[in-house]
């Protein structure tokens, strides 16, 4: 099968992927027993007037595929209004993204910076104090729950040492968002593609030399990427190991040995058949950090989308559900294609 028609498939399968993972998470939360409408609002804030009003808009009163196809419809055309704050969920998606894409930059960052280097050594020294050492953060890693690392970290980093800031996310300057814009009408396409990622503050205040922005992102942005960068790295540190392992145990490794090559250019055919697996997981985790970190960025204080979709999900927003839950959809289809085809870089063995 050649690259042309796996990209066929794929974009076959696009659409009802995301259409069953709408309609999945729109059937649980529409099962739950309660009035979603008075969620909204509270119990005494509103007339029943009103209040039947708001059934009706959202079709409340209608059968669920009615209501289904309705915030699809909707949603698909930019119109759909989030019930609590009277804004277009389009218009909170975009500010909110660009904030959950700096924080799973910084995630992943720290993610790779911790997992990577301990599972290389971890593996070149295998059954040593080393190795134990990194198994044990391995293990903690995975069993320590998000909330107390957070806090922990927020009580050393914070309270004590004040290495770290907490409030508020830098935005970029209204001089850097008319360049950005006069990038975006001047330059066709290309421009467009920049004004995007300067949307990203991070990214905003290095296109507009607006470094202080960039000091205050990263000042913010620090210590929740290495919270993060603790819970993900352990368990990158020791799938790296296992895989390295795996690939050095390999007969094509033994072969390289007995054809009496150097360690360093064993290591390199070795990292090289090892990172196959790696990429999967480090391609699943992005994603997960693009689509919010739910956790953190409830503790840490962080407006992105993680913080967005724990509001509408503890206050049955089904106009934030949906619009999270399709944005969600493609990102993580969007990242194993984009993994998928990073396959075929490493592995010449891997054809399409």
């Amino acid at each position: 099968m050649g690259l042309g028609t796996y990209l066929v498939r794929r974009l076959i399968t696009f659409l009802p992927s995301v259409i069953g993972a709408l309609l999945i998470t729109y059937l649980i939360a529409y099962v739950i027993p309660t009035d979603p409408v008075r969620a909204w609002v509270g119990e005494k804030l509103m007339d029943p007037s009103t209040l039947e009003k708001l059934k009706k808009d959202y079709k409340f009163d209608a059968p669920w595929y009615e209501q289904f196809a309705f915030l699809v419809e909707k949603l698909l055309t930019g119109s759909l209004i989030d019930p609590v704050r009277g804004t277009p969920v389009v218009l909170q998606v975009a500010q909110r993204f660009p904030i959950t894409v700096e924080l799973a930059i910084f995630g992943m960052f720290f993610t790779v910076l911790i997992g990577i280097p301990l599972g290389i050594i971890a593996a070149a020294k295998k059954d040593s104090f080393i190795d134990f050492f990194v198994r044990i953060f391995a293990l903690l890693g995975s069993s320590i729950p998000a909330f107390v690392l957070y806090y922990f970290l927020i009580l050393v980093f914070y309270v004590y040492i004040r290495a770290s800031l907490l409030a508020g996310v830098p935005t970029l300057s209204p001089g850097c968002v008319a360049t950005l814009e006069n990038i975006r009408n001047t330059i066709p396409i290309l421009g467009y593609l920049i004004w995007a990622v300067g949307q990203v503050p991070l990214f905003g205040g290095i296109i507009c030399l607006d470094f202080s922005v960039v000091a205050n992102t990263v000042s913010r942005m620090w210590l929740p990427g290495l919270a993060l960068g603790l819970l993900s790295g352990g368990f990158i540190a020791r799938i790296v190991r296992n895989s390295l392992l795996d690939a050095l145990a390999s007969e094509t490794i033994l072969f390289a040995k007995a054809r009496g090559l150097t360690s360093n250019r064993i290591w390199r055919h070795a990292l090289k058949n090892a990172f196959a697996p790696i990429v999967t997981i480090l391609g699943l985790d992005f994603a997960g950090l693009l689509t919010g970190a739910i956790i953190a960025e409830t503790v840490f204080n962080i407006p992105g989308m993680g913080l967005y979709m724990y509001q509408g999900i503890t206050r049955l927003n089904f106009p934030i559900i949906i619009a999270g839950t399709f944005m969600f959809s493609i990102i993580y289809i969007v990242m194993n294609f984009l993994v998928d085809l990073i396959y075929a870089l490493i592995d010449p063995r891997v054809r399409y």
